[in-house]
């Protein structure tokens, strides 16, 4: 579980940090690559909140149902 949070975090921190650079770019074709890798991180995040859930419903944990 402890790895699974970690990737998490890092996939968290890089899309933060993805966010904060979109506002850097000047060029259009600058922002476009940077959307692109914004919302592949974004997914990322997804995919590793995903996985945590998976985990604790596979813990036996009620409160990864989803309501």
């Amino acid at each position: 579980m402890n790895n699974a949070v970690s990737s998490f975090l890092r996939a968290h921190d890089r899309y933060l940090e993805l966010d904060r650079l979109r506002t850097e770019c000047n060029r259009p074709a600058e922002r476009e690559v940077m959307y692109i890798e914004l919302m592949k991180a974004y997914l990322e995040v997804q995919y590793r909140a995903k996985v945590i859930a998976g985990l604790q419903y596979a813990d036996g944990m009620d409160f990864a149902d989803m309501q």
